[in-house]
């Protein structure tokens, strides 16, 4: 799967872009400031219908004009040509995919699967739970069909268990609440556990080809004591659910450890470590979905460069060239690029422009 045409209207730097990306690694080269991370949030957008950015989307719109507009065809070998868009217009934003004109951003996510490795990935592993959730239920949702519709019943059953506690509503109709919020919850706990073993099956060999020494292990704590059933746990926390409001155990207080042999990653590893750790993690999704759905991911690069040596980039490129999808790597200049990377694309991009090299 990959994208084959990609157009982009006043969005960020961009006033127009029309490129057509080649299937394999798609190299980004240009100054600080010229758009190279722009254009990769702009797929990603398209992908997920939000920037990676820490940016409400009407930021993202070009300075002096009050709408953008993302498109781009998709092709694989199992499907016709899709086409996919995003559009935001005075304050109103609308995806597209393929006859869907008003289509749903989990039609996004499931049209165009991608993930994205930039300076801040670090944050997955020092940052709150909230980053590693959204991280592991990204793998989930696209190898688990019963994932998705668990989890909406879940949140529906929580939004109504915290409307009354918060509300001060008595007891009788807060855990009226609870057989249904335990059995939607058992069902993603149960999903989630079975992603999180076999995304650890794959993990040996990603980690080899990258780290070499070492073991990561992944460390699945599902938001509630694991010496006691969920129905326990929300029967002897109500009177604190009562005080606090809301309801403190359940999916979605879950949590991933990430740990390199026996010590916690985020503790010990240096920015660049943690940075090939993340990068090894989110590789190891790339490679489960492949081989349990025979979907290739497309993959996002930012700056692959920054705080890695030669030898940590060179793997990693090892590594993303032999999931053999789609990717678009940036770099302040091509010398930084490593070297034998095959079915390579060339962009060059300066001032919002984007011109294609080789």
């Amino acid at each position: 799967m990959h994208i084959s045409e990609l157009r982009i209207q006043n969005f960020r730097c961009f006033t127009k872009c029309d490129i057509e990306p080649g299937s394999g690694i798609n190299l980004i080269v240009g100054d600080n400031a010229s758009g190279k991370s722009s254009l990769l949030e702009a797929i990603f957008y398209l992908g997920r219908g939000r920037s990676f950015r820490r940016t409400p989307s009407s930021r993202v719109v070009r300075t002096g004009t009050k709408s953008f507009a993302i498109s781009g065809t998709i092709k694989s070998e199992t499907r016709r040509p899709l086409r996919i868009g995003v559009e935001r217009d005075a304050g109103t934003q609308r995806f597209k995919v393929g006859t869907q004109e008003n289509a749903a951003v989990l039609d996004l996510v499931s049209a165009l699967p991608l993930q994205i490795i930039d300076p801040n990935l670090h944050r997955l592993l020092e940052d709150g739970p909230d980053y590693r959730r959204r991280y592991m239920d990204w793998g989930v949702f696209h190898v688990e069909q019963n994932f998705y519709p668990a989890w909406r019943r879940y949140r529906r059953a929580l939004r109504q268990r915290n409307s009354a506690l918060r509300n001060g509503q008595p007891k009788t109709s807060v855990i009226a609440w609870n057989a249904e919020l335990v059995q939607s919850a058992l069902k993603v706990d149960a999903c989630r556990r079975g992603y999180i073993e076999s995304l650890s099956a794959v993990m040996p060999s990603m980690m080899g080809k990258v780290l070499g020494d070492g073991e990561v292990v992944l460390d699945y704590q599902p938001g509630w004591p694991k010496d006691q059933e969920l129905g326990e746990a929300l029967a002897r926390g109500l009177e604190g659910d009562q005080r606090s409001g809301f309801t403190r155990v359940g999916p979605h207080r879950a949590d991933l450890r990430v740990q390199v042999d026996t010590l916690i990653a985020k503790d010990w590893a240096s920015r660049g470590q943690q940075k090939v750790i993340t990068a090894i993690l989110l590789l190891a999704q790339a490679a489960l979905l492949d081989s349990r759905r025979g979907i290739k991911p497309l993959l996002l690069i930012d700056d692959l460069a920054a705080e890695l040596g030669a030898s940590y980039r060179e793997s990693l490129i090892s590594a993303v060239q032999q999931l053999k999808g789609q990717c678009f790597l940036s770099f302040l200049d091509q010398t930084l690029a490593p070297q034998g990377i095959n079915d390579v694309a060339m962009f060059h991009v300066e001032h919002g422009c984007v011109v294609r090299t080789q």
